[in-house]
């Protein structure tokens, strides 16, 4: 056995044809003993480039010894080097509060390097199981597989061991939009509080997010064209509602408004301006259409439960969000192309509207309906001829 200089490990070629280094990586903090790992190859070059980035992990600021780590430990480090860096605020808390409420008490103490798929799907059935429900469970698999992923590309994890784990069947549950009726009777209630009233309207002719409408401010409308941009967002984070860019660059879109809307959206403006001036000594002026009382972001929380009193006192079971899938349903009921559809929701993809919003785009399979019972081929009776 050949020994290399000192610091650079012990290497030599095994019985079994393989090459093999020994690296002292320190001392353990506890015992004070020599801690040692040992990297393998089919060629001593080989192993020098392992064991070279092992050295240069060791430096880094996510080294672990993965033999010792536990699941717990490498969620937590992935929450404040890598997810706290790369995702918005509320993104982040909703991860943690993953993390802490669900990954940590029933993986948390499981070595990262003897995690199995079967551990992982016992997380999943117990969310389940435990009322949780599928889409818990599904988003708690999501996080863990974000996390693993990133273990294993920093060479921390051998392997991944959620490829074999199945998730639970999320039944859609079918939306039936608002009748005209319905929404004559929720217009009806808002006209008592003119700020959900100018909303409504805003809703009903753009089908914005809530956090979108909240985020709205008055440089967005062009009186001149009648169109709103929309750019941001609001968002719920550990310190209250804040303002930031929309989710997605698709989210960014400019949407034309109908003359009954812009008309609401002045007569807020004065009447804003009238609350302004009457409350200048308390209002902050953050240029928001929809602000709270002194001029500051609302919570979307909030904002909700107010819409809910209003649906409820027009005996409506419905929720602010599905104004959202109303919307959409709409478009496709008159006519609008899946592109456009597309477009004024903010969608990436055409498939998330296809998935979650209607199930039936334009009326276009009515449309081929209706043609192929126009162009069914009639054979003529005098004599035995194929169908063409």
């Amino acid at each position: 056995m050949a020994k290399r200089s000192n610091g650079e490990g012990t290497i030599c070629k095994r019985s079994d044809g393989r090459w093999m280094i020994s690296v002292m990586l320190g001392r353990d903090n506890k015992t004070g003993k020599i801690v040692r790992k040992y990297c393998y190859g089919k060629s001593k070059s080989e192993v020098l480039k392992k064991k070279e980035a092992l050295l240069d992990q060791r430096k880094g600021p996510v080294y672990i010894d993965a033999d010792k780590v536990t699941v717990g430990q490498w969620v937590e480090k992935w929450l404040t080097i890598y997810a706290k860096a790369s995702v918005r605020e509320n993104t982040y808390a909703g991860y943690r509060s993953v993390v802490v409420n669900h990954i940590q008490p029933l993986l948390g103490d499981i070595k990262l390097q003897k995690l199995r798929g079967i551990d992982i799907q016992n997380m999943v059935n117990q969310i389940k199981d435990t009322g949780g429900g599928p889409r818990l469970a599904e988003l708690t698999f999501a996080v863990l597989r974000i996390a693993l992923n990133k273990a294993f590309h920093e060479e921390i994890l051998q392997r991944l061991p959620f490829k074999t784990v199945s998730l639970p069947k999320k039944r859609r549950k079918e939306f039936t939009p608002l009748t005209a009726t319905e929404w004559v009777r929720l217009f009806a209630v808002a006209e008592t509080d003119a700020e959900m009233y100018t909303a409504l309207l805003l809703e009903w002719a753009t089908g914005i997010s809530r956090s979108e409408l909240l985020g709205l401010k008055w440089i967005d409308f062009n009186f001149t064209t009648d169109n709103v941009s929309i750019r941001r967002a609001v968002i719920i984070t550990d310190h209250g509602p804040k303002l930031d860019d929309t989710k997605t660059n698709a989210r960014q879109r400019v949407l034309p408004l109908p003359e009954v809307t812009m008309q609401q959206i002045r007569l807020h403006q004065e009447q804003q301006n009238v609350i302004m001036s009457a409350n200048k000594h308390a209002w902050e002026n953050n240029d928001l259409v929809f602000p709270n009382f002194y001029g500051k972001l609302q919570d979307p929380r909030s904002w909700s439960k107010k819409f809910q009193k209003i649906a409820q006192r027009a005996n409506l079971s419905i929720t602010f969000h599905k104004l959202r899938h109303d919307h959409a349903s709409r478009l496709s009921e008159n006519g609008a192309s899946i592109k456009d559809a597309q477009y004024r929701l903010g969608h990436s993809t055409t498939q998330m509207l296809l998935n979650v919003y209607t199930h039936r785009i334009s009326g276009g399979q009515e449309k081929i309906a209706s043609w192929l019972n126009s162009s069914f081929p009639t054979a003529p009776t005098d004599h035995e001829t194929p169908l063409h």
